[in-house]
């Protein structure tokens, strides 16, 4: 996870880059498309135009999500640059249906359009600059884990094949009496259409909650295993409150025998570890497990092997513990998640159990695959 300082530096740099580009280039285009009377490089200029907004939100977003917490909201306000990057997408999706509004509007009245060297140029070097700032939005949004750049440097990417389009127009229309302008305008508005939908998908999957990605949960059952009597690492959660405030939750088994205090050490010290190296602050819940012996290893394999073969959205078993005076089984079954009535499908599990072994009592949870 990078410092404060740094994601401070790179954002507003990257920022302030964007919107000096941005706003010169809005200009320029719509002188240019003054002169050509080119609906094309108007809607490119109001392309422009939106990203240059765009970058001050990301500004914007940034500050308000740096702001101290407070007795409302004590995990503070780093989810503020989520929220930015998901009004940078709405504002892309306006300037599409506005470059599709003119562009339709031009195709019902065309009219001429002149080829102006300096317009040429204007868009050559806009190409050129948009290829820059897409390198330096996406490079800078995944090393600082800002969604919003991230969007930034996806948009300036259409933006470069949303400008040659224009240049193929401008250069076409010449030689056509075809209303290629009109066209082409319908073609960019659906650029910039994708490129607003894009973003506000990839923003609304981390604003709902994601998974967490298989490298980071393999790293953390490494760090847990490295503590005994830590063992496992089930229904493992992160929690985003912004790039740089991260939690997580995650139950781990300990053996019955072990002793209150090395749990407590061990939590201790795995939680510490796993907020050096992953930037993660973590919360456990505990399992009290009793799988060293034998005979309970053999009961889990064979309630694990029957229930997989009863079904196949059965994955795997956890918390398992075997109560021998009273003959109560405790255990987590794992599904994935073409499994949607749950309790539905315990009462299924659970009537095929005890057919089974008429002799055990099972309380379990459905959980799904968290991880």
């Amino acid at each position: 996870m990078k410092t404060d300082a740094t994601r401070q530096k790179v954002i507003n740099t990257v920022g302030i880059t964007g919107i000096l580009a941005n706003l010169i280039f809005s200009v320029l285009k719509f002188v240019a498309g003054t002169i050509t009377k080119s609906v094309a490089i108007t809607n490119d200029a109001i392309n422009n135009l939106s990203d240059s907004m765009s970058s001050i939100i990301t500004l914007l977003g940034y500050r308000m999500g740096k702001m101290k917490p407070t007795r409302k909201h004590p995990l503070g306000y780093g989810r503020t640059e989520y929220l930015s990057a998901m009004i940078i997408s709405v504002i892309i999706l306006v300037a599409g249906y506005n470059c599709l509004l003119s562009s339709i509007d031009r195709l019902k009245n065309p009219s001429e359009v002149t080829v102006a060297p300096i317009a040429l140029i204007i868009l050559f070097i806009s190409v050129l600059t948009k290829i820059g700032l897409s390198i330096l939005n996406t490079k800078a949004g995944k090393k600082v884990d800002s969604e919003a750049l991230k969007a930034s440097g996806k948009d300036a990417l259409s933006d470069v094949l949303v400008t040659s389009l224009t240049i193929i127009s401008l250069i076409a229309g010449k030689f056509t009496s075809f209303p290629i302008d009109g066209v082409m305008g319908i073609v960019v508005s659906i650029f910039i259409f994708y490129a607003g939908l894009s973003s506000f998908f990839e923003t609304n999957s981390a604003l709902m909650g994601e998974r967490p990605d298989k490298e980071t949960v393999e790293k953390i059952r490494a760090i847990i295993k490295k503590h005994p009597p830590l063992k496992g690492g089930y229904d493992i959660m992160l929690h985003s409150y912004g790039p740089e405030r991260c939690m997580g939750t995650c139950n781990v088994e300990v053996p019955t025998r072990a002793h209150a205090e090395n749990i407590f050490d061990a939590m201790t010290d795995t939680a510490k570890e796993i907020e050096d190296e992953l930037g993660i602050y973590f919360t456990f819940g505990l399992f009290a497990v009793n799988d060293y012996r034998e005979d309970v290893r053999e009961l889990k394999s064979e309630i694990l092997s029957y229930l997989k073969e009863k079904t196949p959205h059965v994955l795997s078993l956890h918390a398992f513990h075997v109560h021998w005076d009273s003959n109560l089984v405790h255990f987590d079954v794992v599904v994935d998640f073409k499994v949607s009535n749950y309790g539905l499908y315990k009462k299924e599990i659970l009537s095929a159990l005890n057919q089974k072994w008429p002799d055990y009592t099972f309380e379990f949870t459905i959980d799904p695959e968290y991880d």
